[in-house]
């Protein structure tokens, strides 16, 4: 039997640190791969990848609203970037009042008004002390019109969340596939009120030329 070699570039597509290396397959013909970095370490290293969360509890809004008090990621129209959205999640302190679906939801019509409110001060560039981002993270936002659900992260209900030892964040590695681009936004929502000031939320994003 004759052996075939396949060789792969190693880095950061052709730049100066890649290295071409052999790939390795199993004896059943498996390919080996050694993930000791994070899916997303070139990005990173590039510094083109960003974190924010909301450091204090909010109330959401009752429903898709074009008002919300949640975490909201925005992208200029002039931004010249596209969003990559890596990861979402929420969490909730405070048991709802009645039982709701968490939304991440978007804002998709690039000629609609800007998006407003109060700009977050916790967001960092995760190669940190890094570049700002293009992308505008707010605390409390005014969209241009009520957005629309893209996907469920869970469902919050009304037991007492006080006598279990832990809750594990409703999130979801995105790892890409949704990419937001000029004009538009994302939030996270609730189809009714959160318990008051019970929300906590966070994005990973990277932002790269449009």
């Amino acid at each position: 039997m004759s052996n075939t070699v396949v060789k792969a570039v190693v880095g950061t597509g052709l730049s100066p640190e890649a290295q071409v290396q052999p790939l390795s397959l199993t004896r059943t013909l498996g390919l080996r791969v050694a993930q000791n970095q994070s899916l997303f370490q070139a990005a990173v290293e590039r510094g083109n990848v960003y974190s924010v969360a909301n450091n204090a509890g909010v109330t959401s809004q009752a429903g898709l609203s074009a008002t919300t008090p949640v975490l909201t990621l925005a992208n200029p129209a002039a931004s010249g970037k596209n969003l990559i959205l890596w990861y979402a999640a929420a969490n909730f302190s405070v048991a709802f009042a009645a039982a709701a679906a968490l939304f991440l939801a978007a804002n998709t019509n690039p000629a609609a008004a800007a998006v407003t409110g109060t700009q977050t001060t916790t967001h960092r560039n995760l190669k940190l002390s890094g570049n700002n981002p293009s992308i505008i993270p707010l605390l409390a936002a005014t969209l241009p019109a009520a957005p629309i659900a893209i996907d469920i992260l869970g469902v919050g209900l009304t037991g007492a969340i006080t006598t279990i030892p832990g809750m594990m964040p409703y999130e979801r590695w995105y790892n890409g596939s949704i990419i937001v681009t000029p004009g538009c936004a994302i939030s996270l929502q609730t189809s009714t009120a959160s318990g008051a000031s019970g929300m906590f939320c966070s994005y990973i994003w990277e932002e790269v030329n449009a």
